[in-house]
């Protein structure tokens, strides 16, 4: 059992892991450069992730690679067996053709920067405690942690941190209400008609291309028929090539989110009749595939956000007080949140508001505001792994809030 050390000796390694992250803060920033330079969409994150490890590996970790049988995912271990095991979770995917637009190689470098700085605590403590890192590919499609949580990879962790670049109004989600994010899940919608002459016998053809647009206009009557956290968003991925052939095949993509899970699925049913009405108005043949893991509301920690934010005061990071709030995202982050006690703090890395997933914050993420206050929140995250590993109270206190909120959350469809 962990006992509550004196305050000289966590102050020292407090101390140590901020020192350390300092040592290795040029090579820390050249790795989160090198992965904004090479960006990767899910699930093909090879160099990202293998700079990742490597550089855990030469600092002390002991790292297994295809974790949950992800090929780009890692778990890199330090410490000692026998005590509370602090994990931080790296992202590292791009955006398919705009790159790092939501700052994955800051997200890298934090959280890299997070488990080099406890792997110094709490050698300078001398007490039992580990830190992990995890490597989660396919944040912004696929939902790599949906896949790791489902195979365990979080089970034996006693509380998980990370960080998120973000604006000015970027916060600490310490208040209930705050640090939610919405239920999400990815649906591929096809239709199989009959291909005919546009002109010299349409009617001999079954339009595909009408059914995806008969779902679309479905799509937007359901608007104004549901609550105020539903959202809806699509895109046509193959429609026909030339204007004289009818279209014997068309297909679309949606992400159907809402604020819980059981919301989402009746939406997402929603949608399902909604394509099976577009089968039945032109004949098309109708497949509906929901087979990618959805990513699931979040359930933030306030008992840990109030522990992080602490540190990041203390290291000078001033952040707006958080507030109640929807959430307007999803993360695969939520899938985690329910096997262990999680947040994921915000932090400005651009000095007035921006549109997200933009040109604008690609070259945010490879900013010296970038590199500087991820290196500030890499801090933070480390000295709240020492208070975690040495404050008992602290985790009785968070586990008793997860499980609280685990049971009465807003999950009620599994």
């Amino acid at each position: 059992m962990v006992t509550t050390l004196a305050n000289p000796t966590v102050d020292r390694a407090r101390l140590a892991a901020g020192e350390a992250i300092q040592a290795l803060a040029g090579e820390l920033v050249e790795l989160s450069r090198y992965i904004h330079q090479h960006p990767e969409p899910a699930m093909q994150e090879t160099l990202s992730s293998a700079a990742c490890a490597d550089f855990l590996e030469r600092n002390g970790f002991t790292v297994e690679r295809g974790t949950a049988d992800l090929p780009t995912a890692f778990r890199a271990e330090a410490g000692t067996p026998g005590g509370p095991r602090i994990a931080f979770l790296a992202e590292y995917d791009a955006l398919p053709g705009l790159g790092h637009g939501c700052g994955h190689n800051l997200i890298a470098l934090a959280n890299v920067a997070a488990g080099v700085g406890l792997r110094a605590g709490l050698a300078e403590l001398g007490v039992p405690g580990q830190v992990v890192v995890f490597g989660t590919p396919a944040e912004e499609a696929i939902s790599g942690k949906a896949f790791m949580a489902e195979a365990g990879a979080f089970d034996d962790v006693d509380a998980a941190l990370g960080a998120h670049p973000g604006t000015p109004e970027a916060s600490c989600p310490t208040v209930e209400g705050s640090g939610q994010a919405l239920a999400c899940q990815a649906v591929r919608i096809e239709f199989r008609g009959q291909a005919a002459h546009a002109a010299a016998d349409p009617y001999n053809g079954i339009n595909a291309l009408n059914a995806v647009i008969e779902v679309f206009n479905g799509i937007n009557a359901l608007r104004q028929h549901v609550r105020s956290d539903a959202r809806f968003h699509g895109v046509i991925t193959d429609g026909g090539h030339v204007p004289n052939v009818v279209p014997d095949f068309a297909a679309a993509d949606f992400f159907v989110r809402a604020q819980t899970m059981a919301y989402m699925e009746e939406l997402v049913g929603k949608v399902r009749r909604i394509a099976e009405g577009a089968a039945l108005i032109t004949g098309a043949e109708l497949s509906f595939d929901t087979s990618e893991k959805p990513s699931w509301d979040m359930i933030t920690n306030h008992t840990l956000a109030t522990a992080l934010k602490r540190n990041i005061d203390a290291v000078g990071l001033a952040l707006p007080d958080a507030k109640a709030e929807e959430g307007s995202g999803s993360t695969d982050w939520g899938n985690v949140s329910y096997v262990v006690p999680s947040v994921e703090t915000s932090y400005p890395i651009i000095d007035h508001m921006c549109t997200w997933h933009s040109r604008e914050v690609v070259e945010a993420s490879d900013s010296e505001l970038g590199y500087t206050n991820t290196l500030l929140v890499g801090r933070a995250l480390a000295m709240t792994g020492v208070d975690l590993v040495t404050d008992p109270a602290l985790l009785t206190a968070i586990r008793a809030e997860f499980e609280s909120s685990r049971a009465t959350g807003p999950v009620t469809a599994r």
